[in-house]
């Protein structure tokens, strides 16, 4: 018995570490976007309090340091594209607004069409056994 266990976990020992490998990666890739979201949120918190609270020259140069950064590094240039497509993309998900009466209603007649078409089928088989 011990020599099956251990024949078990040799064979076992890498399929469990290729997962413990992926759960790494998944963790990198997961957390290298929390902190793509969370450098974001917090430029656009320096910005609202740059406007807020301290000189427009203070203002202008960090935007002037965003727009070097944005030309110059291309990395930059793709989390910037990235993050607002996904914030736009969240946003046009809910505009234009649907009106729900009307959605409700179209949802109902197509499940009555599509009744009325099983209906017709179920009966156009039943026919055709029928017949033969």
């Amino acid at each position: 018995m011990s020599a099956e266990r251990k024949a078990f976990r040799v064979v076992v020992f890498p399929f469990r570490m290729a997962w413990f490998l992926i759960l790494i990666a998944n963790f990198l890739v997961a957390s290298a976007g929390c902190f793509l979201v969370a450098f974001f949120v917090a430029y656009g918190i320096a910005l609202v309090f740059l406007y807020a609270f301290l000189p427009p020259e203070w203002t202008k140069a960090l935007w002037q340091w965003a727009a070097d950064l944005y030309t110059r590094s291309s990395l930059f240039k793709a989390a910037t594209i990235a993050f607002f497509t996904l914030l736009f993309s969240a946003i046009l998900r809910f505009w234009p607004a649907r009106e729900p009466v009307a959605d409700a209603a179209r949802e109902r007649e197509i499940t009555r069409l599509n009744d009325d078409l099983v209906a017709a089928r179920r009966q156009d088989a039943l026919r055709s056994r029928l017949r033969a």
